[in-house]
């Protein structure tokens, strides 16, 4: 069993789910909400509900959650709306990356499996990974526009896992702002959150992680 000590030092920014009495426990204050971006309303179900198993399936279940997302938003036919069948399609994709229930998946490889599972509906995406990062251009550009991120992370708390960042927040703490994201993190079903300032942080010497955008061609996809 974890001593309380050693639960402390392995949660230094995720799994959150007070926002303001993390802060004040983490920085002294509770905090002000600042500004509250645009929430993305998607699938919060375990990754255990939506696969029917236990297992390293991070990413194919993000890539999931995604592919869901857009289905209902644009009403894209040809994509199952039971997302457990989604599910079953996608890992499909994601084995012919090498996917398996050992290894799990290759985080590079996010970006090509999302965009072959849209292309084999026939969708066109565009969809890329993102290694050198900032808030302002994979979090806030990207929320404000509807369009959810799938992140996986090297280090820390949510080390070696996958997420999906479906929206954010900024508080403020005497005079310093804390951006938070909230995400979706598949170990447990509803909305989570990340403290940012102290998730780049922990992962500041670390080039492995990756914010990954997905762009649909609405147009071209005869989206509604």
């Amino acid at each position: 069993m974890k001593s309380i000590t050693q639960e402390k030092k392995k949660k230094p920014y995720g799994g959150i789910k007070n926002i303001s009495g993390y802060l004040k426990e983490k920085y002294g204050e509770r905090g002000v909400l600042i500004k509250q971006g645009r929430p993305i309303v998607m699938n919060q179900q375990s990754m255990e509900q939506i696969s029917g198993r236990k297992t390293r399936n991070c990413s194919v279940v993000a890539v999931t959650r995604v592919i869901d997302y857009y289905r209902k938003k644009y009403k894209l036919e040809g994509i199952p709306e039971d997302i457990k069948e989604t599910y079953k399609f996608v890992e499909e994709v994601a084995e012919s990356y090498g996917y398996n229930d050992k290894i799990g998946t290759i985080p590079f490889f996010i970006a090509g499996i999302t965009r072959d599972a849209f292309r084999e509906y026939g969708i066109k995406a565009k969809c890329k990974g993102v290694y050198v990062w900032t808030f302002e251009k994979q979090v806030v550009k990207e929320i404000s526009e509807g369009r959810p991120v799938i992140m996986n992370i090297a280090r820390g708390y949510y080390k070696d896992h996958t997420v999906v960042v479906a929206g954010y927040s900024i508080w403020k703490v005497g005079d310093k702002l804390y951006p938070m994201l909230r995400v979706i993190d598949g170990w447990r079903s509803g909305y989570h959150y990340i403290d940012y300032e102290a998730f780049a942080r922990d992962i500041s010497q670390s080039v492995f992680g990756s914010f990954n955008t997905t762009v649909l061609d609405i147009k071209q996809n005869g989206g509604k």
